[in-house]
């Protein structure tokens, strides 16, 4: 489990982990961020608020269109390292 509490809708959509799963959530990536939601309940809405942007990027009001493209882009290369 990580040190690091995030509190901040942002925290969550610069850690590569939580973008993989946000990405791909499987039974093992779901298991580890629903203990780390129980470990801190109260980042419970920076979680859903970081989670619906990454699945909902195509549609997403509260970014920029600049900063929609730069996370884009950053959630594709997580895609492409986590492949290799």
């Amino acid at each position: 489990m990580k040190r690091i509490i995030y509190t901040k809708v942002d925290e969550f959509l610069l850690d590569d982990d939580f973008i993989r799963y946000a990405m791909d959530a499987c039974s093992d990536k779901e298991s580890y961020w629903t203990s780390y939601l129980t470990a801190a309940p109260q980042i419970r809405r920076a979680y859903l608020k970081a989670f619906d942007i990454l699945t909902h990027l195509h549609d997403c009001e509260s970014l920029s269109p600049s900063e929609v493209e730069r996370l884009k882009c950053r959630v594709m290369h997580t895609i492409r390292m986590s492949l290799n």
